[in-house]
């Protein structure tokens, strides 16, 4: 595994706290809460790679103190990995400056090592499995059999799984993925989304066999991006 030691890859103290309140909602709230979860949006430009970077920074780098606020009946803090699997137009590997060699897009069209690919960034328990070279096969990609099997396999190795996707109105790649994810997080441009394109973006991960968990509305007037609990 290569790694990484990085202070860029830290949120600023006001950032932290609203990115912390999100993974309560997601993680904390429920008997069963998910053990991975994708994060995409409806359309290009609303901010799903920084709620997802957002997300997997927070829990990772405050999973002692989050264990310790927590009660028995929910899931402990722990490992994280963060996947770019928006192979149309990645990046997570600029958002967190890291380098993007080999990732998932090597490990699932070339063959090569799953922990080859995985970098670690610090001080938290953060690693992250970047897009890759060959992201110009993402149809080649996304008929792999080994699609399941490399979630399934870092779902074993991590105690979080958080997956940045391609805009599903636009690229099938969410929907593929959608029934081998526990929960998804839909993003969503405070006064730019229309609500017709979140439901059919929702009409298309339930169509997938996706669990939509809820919404988060991007860009407020307030820099606070804010979980909704309703359903879209």
């Amino acid at each position: 595994m290569a790694q990484s030691k990085l202070a860029a890859a830290e949120l600023a103290p006001q950032a932290e706290d609203i990115f912390r309140g999100l993974w309560t909602s997601l993680f904390y709230t429920s008997q069963s809460p998910p053990k991975s979860v994708l994060v995409c949006s409806s359309n290009p430009g609303e901010g799903a790679t920084t709620i997802a970077c957002g997300l997997a920074l927070a829990g990772s780098n405050n999973a002692g103190e989050d264990q310790a606020e927590t009660s028995d009946t929910v899931r402990s803090a722990g490992r994280v990995v963060l996947v770019d699997f928006n192979l149309r137009s990645p990046a997570v590997s600029n958002a967190l400056n890291v380098a993007n060699g080999m990732g998932v897009s090597d490990v699932l069209a070339g063959g090569n090592d799953l922990g080859e690919a995985l970098q670690h960034i610090g001080p938290g328990q953060l690693d992250v499995l970047t897009a890759g070279s060959k992201c110009g096969q993402v149809l080649e990609i996304l008929r792999a059999d080994r699609v399941r099997g490399v979630l399934e396999e870092l779902q074993r190795r991590y105690d979080y799984v958080i997956v940045d996707a391609a805009p599903i109105n636009q690229y099938p790649d969410a929907q593929v993925l959608a029934e081998i994810i526990e929960a998804i997080v839909l993003v969503a441009r405070c006064r730019q989304t229309p609500r017709e394109a979140l439901l059919q973006a929702k009409k298309r991960l339930q169509t997938g066999g996706g669990k939509v968990a809820g919404v988060v509305l991007n860009m407020r007037t307030y820099p606070i991006p804010r979980f909704v609990y309703r359903r879209v």
